[in-house]
């Protein structure tokens, strides 16, 4: 849980373990990091050297420009289990509740049955086995990253466990009026081996609750959008049962809010990346830290880690606030560097996160109006330009360059209403 200076020997598969803040959490996961190296017979292990194949010197490949590996260290490294069927020269790999089968020289894959192609075939060099990497680890839920430059691979997996839930829970205040509050000193909770070269973006699958997990990226300037958002209203997160407010600037209390801004990493309705969080979060808390991001990797073309970890206390179906953890990765952090606690609050409302619920509190002009999502989800375009700074309801008020785009990414962007035709 503290940040260390960064120290890479070896080509890196990343496997960090989510935990999420769960009360009925049944197993903790160990945060697991294997760093590969294309040529190179070894691999590291959460810092530790050992062999790729013990005792028979195999190493990564590049074959049609895919990564191939030998698996089985790979997989056991992080709990899962591999076997061979010698008739149908098949491989079977089975993590967590997810099984993949490739077949040697095939390009047909069933991941829990479904089929799928791959670019490049599974094929036996020298009397190993070796797998596509990029499918296995996507298949399994992890993250990939890919740095040209020492030809290294990370694969990421990354949970937050209930040591270090109670952590947090003993270290976050209550809210007292501010947004967020610095966690640990400001310094991010990246061990070394979280550090990783080359872009990549991970989501954590949702609980069995439906709540999002952590998600963490490597961000730089490949990751980020170059379109506009596409609409997110298609997604459900928990605790999501909106209303209206006058007091609130664009009237409603929640906003559908990425865990990773969409400004970073360009995911647009992906249920892994979206929670039930009030404006005041949303604008006042997370995104200053994401433009912050933003504008530092456009400036000096550098990477950035970035870690997002939704607080949800016990069974609850709305998050308390976020965890932001951001470490600049050329520059060791001199660049950018934080680890901050936004509060999902709304000032003036009341907030039931067990189920979403709300009321007003302590304004005299507020009114509180819940809105069915049927009639949230109608007549919700409003207009704004590439540099606008608010939105607009009539398209001739922000000039010749306005373009449609719905209310939630408005909001999201950081939008606020014009003050002539948007009030």
């Amino acid at each position: 849980m503290k940040k260390y200076k960064l120290s890479f020997s070896y080509f890196i598969i990343v496997f960090c373990s989510v935990f999420m803040f769960h009360s009925y959490v049944k197993a903790d996961f160990e945060d697991v990091v294997v760093n590969l190296q294309i040529n190179n017979p070894m691999m590291e292990v959460n810092g530790l050297v050992s062999e790729v194949d013990t005792g028979r010197r195999t190493t990564p490949v590049i074959i049609n420009g895919r990564t191939l590996v030998p698996i089985r260290a790979i997989v056991e490294s992080f709990g899962g289990s591999v076997s061979w069927d010698g008739a149908k020269r098949a491989v079977s790999l089975s993590v967590d509740n997810k099984t993949i089968v490739l077949a040697i020289d095939s390009y047909t894959a069933y991941l829990n049955g479904k089929e799928y192609t791959l670019d490049v075939a599974p094929a036996i060099i020298n009397g190993r086995t070796m797998l596509p990497i990029r499918f296995v680890a996507e298949g399994l839920n992890l993250g990939v990253a890919w740095d040209a430059q020492s030809q290294r691979v990370t694969v990421i997996r990354n949970k937050l466990d209930s040591e270090e839930y109670n952590y947090l829970s003993s270290v976050i205040p209550q809210y007292s009026g501010y947004s967020y509050v610095t966690v640990n000193n400001n310094v991010p909770l990246f061990k070394n081996y979280e550090i990783i070269p080359g872009a990549f973006e991970y989501y954590s699958e949702t609980d069995e609750l439906g709540r999002c997990d952590v998600c963490m990226a490597s961000v730089d300037a490949s990751l980020m959008p170059t379109d506009s958002r596409e609409s997110i209203s298609s997604i459900t997160p928990t605790g999501w049962i909106n209303g209206t407010y006058d007091f609130i600037d664009g009237k409603y209390l929640y906003n559908r809010c990425h865990l990773i801004g969409y400004q970073l990493t360009g995911e647009n309705a992906n249920k892994s990346n979206l929670i039930t969080g009030t404006r005041y979060m949303n604008v006042e808390g997370m995104l200053p830290f994401e433009n912050m991001v933003d504008n530092y990797i456009e400036q000096t073309g550098n990477s950035v880690m970035y870690r997002v970890t939704p607080f949800f206390r016990d069974n609850n179906m709305v998050a308390e606030g976020v965890l932001l953890e951001a470490y600049s990765v050329e520059d060791s952090g001199r660049g950018i560097s934080f680890c901050v606690y936004c509060y999902n609050v709304q000032p003036g409302v009341l907030i039931d996160y067990k189920t979403g619920n709300h009321q007003s509190v302590g304004l005299e002009s507020s009114t509180a109006q819940t809105v069915p999502a049927s009639v949230e989800n109608q007549n919700k375009s409003v207009y704004r330009t590439p540099s606008g700074k608010r939105y607009h309801y009539d398209p001739e008020c922000g000039g010749k360059n306005s373009y449609c785009i719905d209310i939630e990414t408005a909001l999201s962007a950081g939008l606020t209403p014009c003050q002539k035709c948007a009030k």
